[in-house]
Protein backbone atom coordinates (compact mmCIF):
# COMPACT_ATOMS: atom_id res chain seq x y z
CA UNK A 1 0.00 0.00 0.00
CA UNK A 2 2.90 2.59 0.98
CA UNK A 3 6.41 1.93 -0.07
CA UNK A 4 8.47 4.58 0.93
CA UNK A 5 12.21 3.80 -0.99
CA UNK A 6 15.05 5.52 1.13
CA UNK A 7 13.93 9.90 0.39
CA UNK A 8 15.67 12.10 1.61
CA UNK A 9 15.92 16.08 1.36
CA UNK A 10 17.40 19.26 2.10
CA UNK A 11 16.61 22.33 3.16
CA UNK A 12 19.55 24.50 1.99
CA UNK A 13 22.82 22.77 2.99
CA UNK A 14 21.39 21.07 5.91
CA UNK A 15 20.09 16.81 5.37
CA UNK A 16 16.45 16.93 6.65
CA UNK A 17 16.10 13.14 5.63
CA UNK A 18 18.88 10.92 4.53
CA UNK A 19 17.78 7.38 3.00
CA UNK A 20 13.99 7.01 5.19
CA UNK A 21 12.60 3.41 4.24
CA UNK A 22 9.39 2.34 5.47
CA UNK A 23 6.86 -0.13 4.15
CA UNK A 24 3.16 0.16 5.86
CA UNK A 25 0.61 -2.38 4.09
CA UNK A 26 -3.16 -2.30 4.82
CA UNK A 27 -5.21 -2.36 7.47
CA UNK A 28 -1.77 -1.14 9.39
CA UNK A 29 -1.51 1.91 11.91
CA UNK A 30 2.08 3.27 11.73
CA UNK A 31 3.17 6.61 14.12
CA UNK A 32 6.68 8.26 13.63
CA UNK A 33 8.28 9.14 16.09
CA UNK A 34 11.09 11.19 17.36
CA UNK A 35 12.77 14.28 18.59
CA UNK A 36 11.78 17.55 17.11
CA UNK A 37 13.32 18.48 13.72
CA UNK A 38 14.15 14.77 13.03
CA UNK A 39 12.08 14.97 10.19
CA UNK A 40 8.45 13.34 10.34
CA UNK A 41 6.15 16.28 9.01
CA UNK A 42 8.64 16.32 6.20
CA UNK A 43 8.35 12.86 5.57
CA UNK A 44 4.64 13.18 5.59
CA UNK A 45 4.55 15.99 3.44
CA UNK A 46 6.66 14.07 1.17
CA UNK A 47 4.03 10.76 1.10
CA UNK A 48 1.33 13.43 0.50
CA UNK A 49 3.09 15.19 -2.46
CA UNK A 50 2.96 18.28 -0.65
CA UNK A 51 7.25 18.54 -1.07
CA UNK A 52 9.24 16.38 -3.40
CA UNK A 53 12.05 14.42 -2.21
CA UNK A 54 15.69 15.04 -3.48
CA UNK A 55 16.16 11.57 -3.71
CA UNK A 56 14.04 8.60 -3.55
CA UNK A 57 10.53 7.70 -4.09
CA UNK A 58 7.14 6.58 -2.54
CA UNK A 59 4.31 4.64 -4.10
CA UNK A 60 1.17 4.75 -2.37
CA UNK A 61 -0.88 1.81 -4.03
CA UNK A 62 1.55 1.50 -6.50
CA UNK A 63 1.52 5.25 -7.78
CA UNK A 64 4.75 6.91 -7.29
CA UNK A 65 4.47 10.37 -5.26
CA UNK A 66 7.39 12.11 -8.51
CA UNK A 67 5.25 10.66 -11.33
CA UNK A 68 2.30 10.62 -10.39
CA UNK A 69 1.43 12.92 -7.50
CA UNK A 70 -2.09 13.79 -8.40
CA UNK A 71 -3.67 10.34 -7.96
CA UNK A 72 -1.70 9.80 -5.05
CA UNK A 73 -3.49 12.60 -3.52
CA UNK A 74 -6.55 10.98 -4.56
CA UNK A 75 -5.66 7.93 -2.64
CA UNK A 76 -4.81 10.01 0.46
CA UNK A 77 -6.88 12.26 3.56
CA UNK A 78 -4.04 14.67 5.09
CA UNK A 79 -4.02 16.31 8.28
CA UNK A 80 -1.45 18.57 8.65
CA UNK A 81 -0.17 19.55 12.09
CA UNK A 82 -1.33 23.35 11.31
CA UNK A 83 -3.95 22.52 9.08
CA UNK A 84 -4.97 25.89 7.13
CA UNK A 85 -8.83 26.65 7.92
CA UNK A 86 -11.11 29.54 6.14
CA UNK A 87 -11.91 31.18 9.08
CA UNK A 88 -15.01 33.32 8.08
CA UNK A 89 -16.54 30.15 6.34
CA UNK A 90 -18.67 27.89 8.49
CA UNK A 91 -18.34 24.58 9.08
CA UNK A 92 -20.88 23.07 6.60
CA UNK A 93 -19.30 25.74 3.72
CA UNK A 94 -15.54 24.58 4.28
CA UNK A 95 -17.05 20.87 4.17
CA UNK A 96 -19.35 21.54 1.05
CA UNK A 97 -15.71 23.36 -0.30
CA UNK A 98 -13.52 20.24 0.45
CA UNK A 99 -16.19 18.11 -1.43
CA UNK A 100 -15.67 20.51 -4.39
CA UNK A 101 -12.21 20.25 -4.20
CA UNK A 102 -12.26 16.52 -3.87
CA UNK A 103 -14.04 15.70 -7.27
CA UNK A 104 -16.74 14.24 -5.24
CA UNK A 105 -20.26 14.41 -7.87
CA UNK A 106 -22.15 17.16 -6.86
CA UNK A 107 -25.44 14.66 -6.07
CA UNK A 108 -22.50 12.79 -3.65
CA UNK A 109 -21.53 16.03 -1.88
CA UNK A 110 -24.46 16.16 0.70
CA UNK A 111 -23.97 12.85 1.59
CA UNK A 112 -20.86 12.96 1.92
CA UNK A 113 -20.55 16.06 4.19
CA UNK A 114 -23.21 14.83 6.51
CA UNK A 115 -21.12 11.47 7.09
CA UNK A 116 -17.89 13.03 8.26
CA UNK A 117 -20.15 15.88 10.09
CA UNK A 118 -21.52 12.78 11.91
CA UNK A 119 -17.95 11.40 12.36
CA UNK A 120 -16.37 13.70 13.56
CA UNK A 121 -18.76 15.01 16.19
CA UNK A 122 -19.48 18.52 14.14
CA UNK A 123 -23.34 18.61 13.81
CA UNK A 124 -23.46 20.97 16.82
CA UNK A 125 -21.68 23.57 15.50
CA UNK A 126 -22.09 22.98 11.25
CA UNK A 127 -23.09 26.71 11.14
CA UNK A 128 -20.81 28.50 13.18
CA UNK A 129 -17.90 30.07 12.03
CA UNK A 130 -14.98 28.30 12.15
CA UNK A 131 -13.15 31.39 13.79
CA UNK A 132 -16.00 31.07 16.63
CA UNK A 133 -14.58 27.86 16.73
CA UNK A 134 -12.28 25.76 20.28
CA UNK A 135 -9.19 24.16 19.41
CA UNK A 136 -11.28 21.01 19.18
CA UNK A 137 -13.51 21.44 16.96
CA UNK A 138 -11.19 22.82 14.76
CA UNK A 139 -9.35 20.10 14.95
CA UNK A 140 -12.18 17.85 14.18
CA UNK A 141 -13.29 20.29 11.20
CA UNK A 142 -9.45 19.32 9.94
CA UNK A 143 -10.10 15.87 10.47
CA UNK A 144 -13.23 15.86 8.31
CA UNK A 145 -11.63 17.58 5.71
CA UNK A 146 -9.26 14.71 5.34
CA UNK A 147 -11.84 12.20 5.52
CA UNK A 148 -14.42 13.56 3.45
CA UNK A 149 -13.42 11.82 0.47
CA UNK A 150 -12.84 8.16 1.68
CA UNK A 151 -9.55 8.15 1.48
CA UNK A 152 -7.72 4.45 1.31
CA UNK A 153 -4.78 6.42 3.48
CA UNK A 154 -5.32 8.40 6.36
CA UNK A 155 -1.84 10.86 7.15
CA UNK A 156 -2.21 12.99 11.03
CA UNK A 157 0.38 15.37 11.95
CA UNK A 158 -0.30 15.85 15.19
CA UNK A 159 -3.44 15.32 15.37
CA UNK A 160 -4.02 15.36 19.15
CA UNK A 161 -2.07 18.44 19.97
CA UNK A 162 -3.16 20.93 22.19
CA UNK A 163 -6.42 18.71 22.71
CA UNK A 164 -7.72 17.80 26.65
CA UNK A 165 -7.80 14.55 27.22
CA UNK A 166 -11.59 14.18 26.34
CA UNK A 167 -10.88 15.10 22.61
CA UNK A 168 -7.62 13.49 22.71
CA UNK A 169 -9.86 9.82 23.44
CA UNK A 170 -12.08 11.03 20.71
CA UNK A 171 -9.48 11.81 18.05
CA UNK A 172 -8.05 8.16 19.12
CA UNK A 173 -11.51 6.08 18.89
CA UNK A 174 -12.58 8.09 15.57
Amino acid sequence: MLDIKNIQTFYGKIQALRDVSIKVNSGEIVSLIGANGAGKSTTMKMITSFIAPTGGDATVFGKSILSDPIEVRKKIGYMPENAPLYDDMTVNEFLHYTAQLRNIEKKDQLGAVEKVLKECSLKEVQFQTIETLSKGYKRRTSMAQALIHDPQVLILDEPTDGLDPNQKHDVRAL
